[in-house]
């Protein structure tokens, strides 16, 4: 499970400012971040593959909270419906700095691949005015994924940058899905 860190507070500070009617978590972690949804969304689904994520924030973090549904899921696969705002914080790291084994902070080879299959699944569920809030980091190949970003999606907008001794976290926005069956 990965548990609230810098990057978990950065995003934070961002998403107090959306509101709407129904929001999406892909990897809840802990749910600090689903828990801040709930208070400004009528209703929030958090998912994450690790079950006892899901089990820890439904006990915890999440305990007391009516407007919101948890599911162990690989991103959000299941579900059919359309989101105002769908928000990830995924595993981002390249594989080349550290420990394979350790999900919940490394992305893949380049520190994309698994950001990638997010954005593929999740622009089905983004409603037409829906937006996308996803943390990057510049220790993965940006460049790759601007390339894959531009092709998907027509906006795409930096929120904020914030700077670590180690890397540069970034965090965008995402909007209007493009028309492409070849992505």
């Amino acid at each position: 499970m990965y548990s609230p860190s810098e990057d978990t507070y950065f995003m934070e500070d961002i998403l107090a400012n959306y509101r709407g009617k129904i929001a999406l978590e892909v990897g809840i972690g802990s749910g600090y971040l689903t828990r801040l949804l709930c208070t400004n969304f009528e209703f929030v689904v958090g998912t994450d593959i690790d079950v006892n994520s899901v089990m820890y924030a439904k006990n915890n973090t999440l305990a007391n909270i009516k407007n919101k549904l948890l599911v162990c899921s690989d991103l959000s696969l299941p579900l059919k419906c359309k989101f105002d705002l769908i928000i990830s914080n995924p595993p981002y790291l390249p594989t080349e700095f550290g420990n394979l084994d350790d999900t919940a902070v490394y992305g893949g080879k380049k520190g994309i691949e698994l950001t990638i299959r997010l954005l593929r699944s999740i622009r089905l569920q983004l409603s037409e005015c829906g937006k996308i809030v996803i943390m990057r980091s510049s220790l993965s190949d940006l460049n790759k994924m601007d390339d894959f970003i531009d092709k998907l999606f027509l906006n795409n907008k930096i929120l904020a940058k914030k700077n670590f001794f180690f890397e540069s976290l970034e965090i965008l926005e995402l909007s209007g899905v493009r028309n492409s069956s070849m992505i």
